[in-house]
């Protein structure tokens, strides 16, 4: 039976763009794709996480690991090092997403809950903070756990390391500047208000009362007329 020519164009065609469809899938090389912003990849780029927004936080992993380079299974594959990596991680990636012009969640969304140093996820928190809506005291929280628990961590490691007098100075110094470096960027970023500086530098949370210059100078009003108040009562009881 011959086949009408209409039908054999159209089966030619359909065969061509199948095949075409086949050999992109199959052949085209695949990119990675990259989200606007600075800094590069987020994950497995260096260590820790998002490396290149905050590169003082491999300095501290360089000097305990060149100072157990001798047993390395005892610091840098214990779950203490990897934890305090993560730490570093997160402030890396928190500060990578508040800075970057995309406004987005990206490189936070990658780092693991870790219930030892973690109240609120921290892609949540940023989150919170581009849509400032996060409370100070939230933000208070989850930065003093990370203090604290990172400093207890680089206190065990820097004992395991055997690290001089002079190197556990040098790191404590540096994370420290590293905390209150990513700190102050989430405390402008993340707030609507910032109340230290409202307040002359003061953290209370207070904001002092405010008297218009326009009743400045007017004499006080003492609720009197004729000697009794307006209700009629002279003060006698």
């Amino acid at each position: 039976m011959n086949l009408p020519y209409s039908l054999i164009f159209y089966i030619g065609v359909t065969a061509l763009i199948v095949g075409s469809l086949l050999y992109v899938l199959l052949y085209i090389p695949k990119y990675k794709c990259f989200t606007e912003g600075f800094g590069g990849v987020a994950r497995g780029s260096g260590e820790p996480d998002s490396l290149r927004t905050l590169p003082e936080a491999s300095q501290i992993l360089d000097i305990l690991h060149n100072g157990v380079e001798a047993n390395k299974s005892m610091t840098e594959g214990s779950s203490d090092y990897k934890e305090f990596q993560l730490i570093l991680s997160k402030m890396a990636s928190l500060k990578k997403d508040l800075m970057s012009p995309s406004g987005v969640v990206e490189a936070t969304r990658y780092q693991a809950f870790e219930t030892a140093h973690d109240r609120i996820n921290v892609a949540e928190v940023c989150g919170m903070c581009l849509n400032q809506t996060i409370p100070s005291r939230d933000l208070d929280i989850v930065f003093s756990t990370w203090r604290d628990r990172g400093n207890v961590l680089l206190t065990k490691l820097c004992t395991e390391a055997n690290l001089t007098e002079d190197n556990v100075v040098k790191i404590e110094t540096t994370f420290k500047r590293i905390w209150e470096d990513v700190y102050d960027i989430s405390k402008s970023k993340c707030l609507k208000t910032n109340f230290s500086i409202q307040n002359g530098g003061s953290t209370g949370g207070e904001v002092g009362a405010y008297t218009p210059e326009h009743l400045t100078d007017l004499r006080s009003y003492d609720y009197k007329y004729g000697g009794l108040s307006a209700s009629g009562w002279n003060g006698n009881v």
